[in-house]
């Protein structure tokens, strides 16, 4: 029977009804009657206390995992509203699912353990390829999580991670696993078998100006910039328009201009979106700081994005050793959405050039991003990215 893939979609306002069509699409294209495991991705415009139990249903109760979007990576379109639907059938790929509920600052680390034990334990002792989970992006710090997660499965292991999201009301986010609907929580998926995994993962932001040290952090929070409040490294670049820093969401700023912490022997920077400035003068990140590491004011645009897509496709598809993929699916910031505009379509179309037209994709537009990033002896450690773009090739 080999591996089997089924996607369908549907953006009808009427919320049962969308997931009852989107199940069925997704039922009808995979051509079989077993489904080993469904990925569900779904906008905020539909409730999971409506939709889950009618997508429970018509997929049998199968396996599901997944999660709240901006919105939905498709062969043919990205929509920003609606709930997709990847069914999986295969006698070469085993599953593993868990989830962890109730996260909060003080168990961040030890969730993300539990979360892989229990993956584990669901897995069983057959060869492990990946490692795929969605958490709430709410969470205080996403990169502890991780910790957690490579406590139990290694250090370099492949992982890649995703942050539930709500395009931008940064309020409503749910995760999803096996017959739950969650919040504040995080959701695992362990893959493995008789398979092939080609992963990358690219941003395409460029540094701005000189170097910085970051002489004092604590855990996510930037204190102290070359000697002086954090926040002088904006003031110093932007002037005037530094004024809206002060705000609780820095919005728009925080997409055009990211920080970059550069990690010793990798050729790309970790991308930190800045939260929030407090009163301080203290920079809140999405994520980890590492004490002094050198940081920049980075800057992109519509066509570094482009081809930093190019390059992590690329890169995904040799690391499958020329072998056919039978399934891509995409991790991408839903800040990347928002700069690309109309162009974020020709992004998938040029991965689509790279995989082949014919291979099926399903994604998703997320709030932080995991995947392997190399450092130091062209080792790849998973990090948590923001603004970039991860791609998983499976075959």
């Amino acid at each position: 029977m080999s591996t089997h893939i089924g996607i369908g979609f549907s953006e009808d306002m009427d919320m049962e009804q969308a997931a009852q069509d989107a199940a069925f699409q997704s039922k009808t294209n995979l051509k079989e009657n077993r489904i080993d495991l469904a990925i569900v991705f779904s906008t905020i415009h539909y409730s999971p206390d409506k939709t889950f139990p009618v997508l429970q249903k018509i997929l049998n109760k199968a396996p599901v995992i997944g999660c709240s979007t901006a919105g939905i990576i498709l062969p043919n379109a990205i929509k920003t509203r609606g709930i997709g639907v990847l069914t999986i059938t295969s006698d070469e790929i085993n599953f593993g699912l868990g989830s962890i509920e109730s996260i909060d600052s003080h168990n961040t680390r030890e969730s993300g353990t539990i979360l892989a034990q229990t993956c584990l334990t669901n897995f069983g002792k057959q060869s492990r390829q990946a490692f795929l989970f969605f958490a709430d992006s709410h969470l205080k710090d996403n990169s502890v999580l991780l910790s957690g997660i490579q406590d139990v499965l290694g250090n370099v292991f492949p992982i890649v991670g995703a942050g539930s999201c709500d395009d931008f009301h940064f309020s409503d986010t749910f995760q999803m696993c096996d017959d739950k609907v969650l919040t504040n929580s995080a959701a695992g998926l362990i893959l493995g078998g008789h398979l092939s995994v080609g992963i990358s993962g690219r941003h395409g932001w460029r540094p701005l100006g000189k170097p910085r040290r970051i002489n004092k952090t604590l855990g996510n929070i930037i204190k102290v910039i070359d000697g002086k409040k954090a926040a002088s490294l904006y003031y110093e670049f932007l002037g005037e328009d530094a004024k809206s820093l002060g705000s609780t969401k820095l919005g728009q700023m925080a997409i055009l201009y990211p920080l970059g912490i550069y990690i010793e022997g990798s050729p790309e920077y970790l991308i930190r979106n800045a939260i929030a400035i407090q009163k301080d003068g203290s920079i809140i990140c999405q994520g980890e700081v590492p004490e002094g590491a050198r940081v920049h004011i980075m800057l992109g645009n519509k066509e570094s994005c482009q081809q930093a897509a190019i390059e992590a496709a690329e890169e995904a598809r040799k690391n499958l050793f020329e072998k056919k993929p039978q399934l891509i699916i995409i991790i991408e910031s839903m800040a990347r959405l928002k700069l690309l505009g109309r162009m974020a379509f020709q992004e998938i179309q040029k991965i689509k050039n790279i995989f082949g037209h014919n291979v099926p994709i399903f994604g998703m537009y997320a709030n932080g991003e995991v995947w392997p990033f190399q450092s130091v002896g062209h080792i790849k450690k998973p990090y948590l990215q923001n603004e970039s773009i991860a791609i998983v090739a499976i075959s």
